[in-house]
């Protein structure tokens, strides 16, 4: 398939370079014939000879680039509608699957007629609910962008492959911690762009670990625990179609406002592999292992009561700045409503005659210092 789709792409890119060939010698053609001299050989010619130029005009041959164009357009056509059939072809194999994993962990899945929702020829959005320790899952799985040529192109150059992507919001009474093993090649991108690994979690070793993965966690209590559900072996199996995990109750992006949602999450992603026999039954194995580590850390995860305490210093000392902000917030707030409050007052002191003027202002005035006193007491105290 690869084979086909890298002759393809050479063939539309000889195309195009042909096309531009064709228009510079067109274009070179136009500017070495001038109107001037067009239209002297016109008047000298024969009414023969012109009958004949204006018969060799309308040769196909003097229709190089529209054909070239056309024939461009074609393909471009004839690779969507194949791209999107061949994708059509590929989720409806992995939707099988995918739907017996969910059916047997969730109570809710789809919209129950189909499983694998349908967000353009290459993406495809699943949702599930009703299992215990968790509020729902979704997922996206993630086609090789057949239908479009730059997409197609992007993707065989930076090496990119299809995969599914699946986030579970776990429930609020599970432990909450940050862990992550993601590939070497991806470990930088990852300390440097997420903020809940950069900030909370630190790289961690582990002998049953290949050195092809690179571990971020906040304490090896944490990374033992994990790593005993069977996690070590599914990265280091040979062929291993789980590529990256994380277990956050952070944000991945730094907060801009101080009430921002906070929840606890298992992230993963599968390559896809093959769609034979063998490959989708180790597919369909990674991702029951996924579900799988919703209930072992439910349910065999016990941190220890200092690893617990470590863990919530640290968020009380991440989170400082935004308890700051929202104590910021709260006096910005009540500033306002004082303001309002005082400019309606002294809009009905505009309305009031002379002598009920004289008297607001005495009893404001004694008002204002009886406050001034107010704070003095309270910084000598």
């Amino acid at each position: 398939m690869k084979q086909f789709v890298r002759i393809s792409q050479l063939a539309l890119c000889w195309v195009v370079l042909l096309a531009t060939r064709v228009a510079g010698d067109e274009l070179e053609g136009a500017v070495g014939n001038t109107p001037a001299d067009t239209q002297a050989a016109a008047a000298a010619a024969p009414t023969s000879e012109k009958t004949a130029a204006v018969a060799l005009e309308l040769e196909l041959s003097n229709f190089k680039m529209e054909a070239l164009m056309l024939v461009i357009v074609a393909g471009l056509v004839a690779n969507y509608f194949y791209g999107s059939r061949k994708n059509a072809e590929l989720a409806n194999i992995w939707e099988k699957p995918i739907a017996t994993v969910l059916q047997a962990n969730f109570s809710a899945v789809g919209d129950g007629r189909q499983v694998l929702e349908r967000d353009s020829a290459a993406d495809l959005l699943f949702y599930a609910s009703g299992r215990r320790h968790c509020k729902y899952a979704q997922g996206h799985l993630m086609l090789t962008a057949r239908q479009d040529p730059i997409a197609l192109l992007n993707d065989l150059t930076a090496n990119n492959h299809e995969k599914l992507e699946v986030e579970v919001t776990l429930n609020d009474s599970l432990p909450g911690f940050v862990f992550a093993a993601v590939p070497r090649k991806r470990s930088k991108a990852v300390n440097r762009d997420r903020y809940d690994v950069s900030t909370f979690a630190k790289i961690a070793t582990h002998d049953n670990v290949p050195a092809g993965i690179v571990l971020f966690s906040e304490s090896a209590d944490i990374t033992s625990q994990l790593l005993d559900s069977g996690l070590d072996k599914m990265l280091a199996g040979e062929g291993g179609l789980l590529e990256e995990i994380y277990v956050t109750d952070s944000p991945a992006e730094k907060p801009e406002k101080h009430d921002f949602k906070r929840e606890k999450r298992l992230l993963a992603t599968i390559r896809l592999p093959p769609s034979t026999t063998a490959g989708i039954q180790s597919f369909r194995e990674a991702l029951e292992f996924v579900f799988y580590m919703v209930d072992y850390i439910a349910e065999g995860i016990n941190l220890r009561p200092e690893t617990t305490k470590k863990l919530g210093k640290a968020r009380d000392e991440a989170f400082k700045e935004f308890a700051r902000m929202a104590e910021q917030e709260k006096q910005e707030a009540l500033a306002k409503i004082l303001a309002d409050k005082r400019r309606a007052e002294l809009d009905e002191v505009d309305k009031m005659s002379p002598e009920q003027r004289r008297k607001w202002e005495e009893k404001d005035r004694k008002k204002q210092l009886k406050k001034e006193q107010g704070k003095r007491t309270r910084r000598v105290k």
